[in-house]
């Protein structure tokens, strides 16, 4: 699935249901905080890298090119990245 809506909270709401996908049940009913990092939540690099892999795929993010330090930090920099992307992208 590839989405088009790069509005940022539809990004955020993405992104926290892609996050709840790879780490199943146990985010199940704990809300998950978009600034909070990835290592707060308790997400291990296993979660990250399965988390990173459909975030390129859906949002055509380039892991390997990309270099912003902290671009995967949390939930909310990844919507900002993705986010800065498209519009760089349609600019």
């Amino acid at each position: 699935m590839v989405t088009e809506n790069t509005d940022p909270e539809h990004v955020l709401a993405r992104l926290d249901a892609m996050l709840r996908e790879v780490r199943g049940p146990l985010l199940a009913d704990v809300p998950v905080q978009s600034d909070a990092s990835f290592i707060s939540l308790g997400v291990d690099s296993l979660t990250l890298v399965l988390l990173l892999d459909k975030v390129a795929s859906e949002f055509h993010i380039d892991w390997d090119t990309e270099t912003s330090p902290g671009a995967a930090s949390s939930l909310r920099s990844i919507s900002d990245l993705v986010v800065r992307r498209h519009s760089d992208n349609t600019a």
